[in-house]
């Protein structure tokens, strides 16, 4: 009996059609590169309300040194809120930290040091409201006084509720463009609108890049 021999026959068109297909394949990346390239990235401009100003490109020199730092520590503040009441006795109401403890923790930009006097010398002021039970309401830290020409002023608001063990504070940064104020009379945002205050919206860290960098 005679073996057969198998024989496998190609497609005439068979190398034509995998040109065709690699070919189609890299049109294709090259598409979806360009639009990541050009339209993925694209940045959204944040809107800024009349109430607002903008950090990215509002601020320079002693007020930018003094909003970085505010920024900075802004997050630390509930922290060393929990330090300075850790050993309250059962009748002892708890209290936000007031300047002479930020002296003591030296945080910038209450502490008095170099790159304080650099930055106009600023005075701050803090507001507390009455802790009587739940204490619900803001805590205000106020700068100004400032040394320095076209220097304004800085407030940093806390506004907090506590109810049982639960803490829920949002910490908001202010500026007004008069160098020497007063404290606000609270901090709610339409009291401090209509005394002149402005929301500062912070940047992202793209942005950050970009002033630094420019384009």
């Amino acid at each position: 009996m005679t073996a057969k021999a198998l024989q496998l026959v190609r497609a005439a068109g068979s190398r034509y059609e995998a040109l065709v297909l690699g070919l189609i394949a890299i049109v294709l990346i090259s598409a979806q590169l360009l639009y990541v390239a050009n339209l993925g990235r694209q940045e959204t401009e944040e809107q800024i309300y009349a109430w607002q100003i903008s950090s990215f490109n509002s601020f320079e020199g002693a007020d930018q040194a003094i909003y970085n730092s505010l920024f900075t520590v802004k997050d630390e503040v509930p922290y060393i809120y929990d330090d300075v009441n850790r050993f309250n006795g059962p009748d002892e109401k708890f209290r936000w930290p007031n300047i002479e403890d930020f002296q003591d923790y030296l945080v910038p930009p209450f502490y008095h040091d170099t790159s304080w006097e650099q930055s106009g010398s600023v005075d701050w002021l803090l507001f507390e409201p009455v802790a009587e039970g739940e204490m619900q309401g803001y805590s205000m830290y106020l700068g100004t006084n400032g040394q320095l020409d076209k220097q304004g002023s800085f407030l940093l608001t806390i506004g907090h509720v506590h109810a049982g063990f639960s803490n829920n504070n949002s910490l908001d940064i202010w500026w007004h463009p008069q160098r020497s104020i007063a404290m606000p009379e609270s901090g709610f945002r339409d009291t401090l609108v209509r005394e002149g205050w402005k929301l500062v919206v912070p940047y992202s860290g793209d942005k950050e890049v970009k002033r630094i960098f420019g384009e």
